[in-house]
């Protein structure tokens, strides 16, 4: 009877023991296919946003071309709109975020910049020089990034990696040898992510109907240069000549200036007013010996020099030896935040070699309905009781198809800056921005 017992046992612990080996084998059956799911995942997006950065690419060199505003709004809203998937796709994978930033926020960039170009042209503008050469810059670094990764995920299956590892690699360093995805942004393999200084308060004002600071006098090519010279100062100049015209609402002449130490400007000048539209270094990197305060005041001298009037500094960017200021103007105190312009200076010697003056041309005239219903007091208590509000001052700020004179209102929350916008007149909150500051610049979304 007991030697029954001690068979049924056995019996029954063998049963055991089968169904136990089982189920492992099932778990790790489905673990794997669960894993292989999760891998073809991954390896969908990556497909996925090399296709988005080649047809990226396409979308940018079409719109150099484009002659119908139509097809170039469409060109670049989808630009915008794939830039945005390929930043979608780089945030799922399972990549360090901290090799990873750089490309995020050049798309992110190339996404908001491809965008406003898209409204401006809607609102019937046309494409400047500068923004098909910008537009050039960014199709070459689609070209290489989509490049390094196709060469990073062939690495990839050669070596039969999977990016379905186990742990958190979010805060990582790069690891080329685990992950190649990562080197997608290095520099040694020849990405050098341009810097597209437009993001600071306003700086995407929209353009409507005639340039307000132009005049009414018409000039030559010849007088263009000439023109062009002595913003620079002809005593820097080594060598002047007439480039490519272009049309539009500030039709331009083009101007190309090579400097005594070898630095080339190309530059516009407009037809009608004669005035600088914009200026840049074809090439830049140049020693950080000085201070931006002392960029920011050899800027200030500048554009005074040159007749743009009260001017102050709002937010700026330092990039290959470069300070990127822009200026607002400022009338009987108030900020004129549709008024910019924009200003490079070496950081070596001081010198601008660099300026933007499409929305100050576009926009710049005096206002005569700067006096507020609200007073500041009425201003500083009209923001959410969760900002620590520190103070207001009036400006005017773009706002769809036309202006608003409202309270700027700087505050805090949570260790964050803000900048409130409060409507003089109605009391209505209007914009909220974030200020973002790092060792490299000052700017607000």
């Amino acid at each position: 009877m007991q030697a029954k017992h001690h068979i049924i046992l056995y019996t029954f612990l063998s049963l055991a023991l089968v169904v136990a080996v089982f189920l492992t084998f099932d778990y790790g059956v489905k673990a794997r296919e669960a894993q292989q799911v999760l891998e073809d995942g991954y390896t969908q997006r990556v497909l996925e946003t090399q296709e988005h950065l080649q047809a990226m690419g396409l979308k940018l060199n079409k719109a150099a071309v484009a002659g119908d505003s139509l097809v170039t709004v469409t060109l670049l809203t989808g630009v915008s709109k794939q830039s945005d998937e390929v930043v979608t796709s780089l945030s799922v994978l399972p990549l360090s975020h901290v090799a990873m930033s750089d490309t995020i926020k050049f798309c992110n960039q190339l996404s908001e910049y491809s965008m406003n170009l898209a409204l401006e042209v809607a609102a019937g503008g046309n494409l400047a020089e500068q923004d098909v050469t910008t537009l050039g810059e960014m199709e070459n670094q689609c070209a290489l990034l989509l490049g390094q990764f196709v060469t990073a995920r062939d690495a990839m299956l050669a070596e039969g990696l999977k990016m379905a590892v186990s742990g958190n690699v979010f805060y990582q360093e790069a690891q080329l040898s685990a992950r190649p995805l990562e080197q997608v942004a290095d520099g040694d393999n020849g990405m050098d992510y341009p810097s597209m200084i437009y993001d600071g308060a306003f700086s995407d004002a929209r353009h409507y109907g005639e340039p307000k600071a132009l005049g009414t006098e018409t000039i030559d090519a010849a007088k263009a240069v000439e023109i062009a010279k002595a913003y620079v100062g002809e005593e820097r100049i080594r060598e002047a000549s007439q480039s490519t015209e272009t049309a539009g609402t500030l039709a331009c002449f083009g101007v190309a200036l090579t400097l005594n130490d070898g630095t080339v400007l190309n530059a516009e000048v407009t037809k009608r007013g004669g005035k600088l539209l914009w200026i840049m270094p074809e090439h830049a990197s140049f020693p950080q010996t000085l201070t931006l305060e002392e960029c920011g005041a050899k800027a200030k001298l500048f554009l005074e020099t040159n007749g743009y009037g009260d001017m102050e500094a709002n937010h700026y960017q330092i990039y290959d030896g470069l300070a990127v200021i822009n200026f607002v103007a400022v009338q009987d105190g108030v900020l004129l935040y549709p008024d910019l312009v924009k200003a490079q200076v070496r950081m070596d010697t001081g010198e601008v070699v660099g300026m933007e003056a499409n929305n100050y041309l576009m926009n710049h005239t005096r206002r005569s309905a700067l006096t507020p219903e609200l007073s500041k007091a009425q201003a500083l208590t009209g923001v959410s009781a969760r900002l620590n509000a520190e103070d207001a001052r009036l400006c005017v700020i773009p706002y769809r198809d036309q202006e608003r004179l409202c309270y700027e209102v700087a505050g805090t929350y949570q260790g964050q800056e803000y900048r409130v916008y409060i409507d003089a007149k109605t009391g209505e909150e209007v914009e909220v921005l974030i200020m973002l500051r790092n060792a490299d610049g000052e700017v607000s979304a």
